[in-house]
């Protein structure tokens, strides 16, 4: 069976949850750093905590999909080694049953 979908939906999680991260970073940096007309009516304090709890709720979202995506693919790596020792160990017993049942 293949987990061709299961394997390319994992890889999308850890490339959107990088994404996510990125984009929070640079938001966060942009709320902090900007020097529009339309932010500089907010105190400097505010637009840095702001920037900061933006950066870390993406830390937490992108991570979190980061994290997903990895034990995901790590489970499907797992998958195909255990049928890979289970093909090994049945072929290695099936000569040693044939030559036992002879006399």
């Amino acid at each position: 069976m293949s987990y061709q979908f299961t394997r390319i939906w994992s890889r999308a999680s850890v490339v959107v949850g990088t994404g996510v991260i990125v984009l929070t970073v640079l938001v966060a940096s942009w709320l902090g750093f900007s020097s529009e007309p339309e932010l500089e009516r907010f105190a400097s304090a505010s637009r840095i905590l702001t920037g900061l709890i933006v950066s870390l709720a993406g830390l937490v979202v992108g991570g979190t999909m980061i994290v997903a995506g990895q034990l995901v693919s790590v489970l499907l790596d797992q998958r195909e080694l255990l049928a890979e020792i289970h093909q090994a160990l049945t072929a290695q017993a099936n000569p040693a049953s044939e030559v036992a049942r002879r006399p």
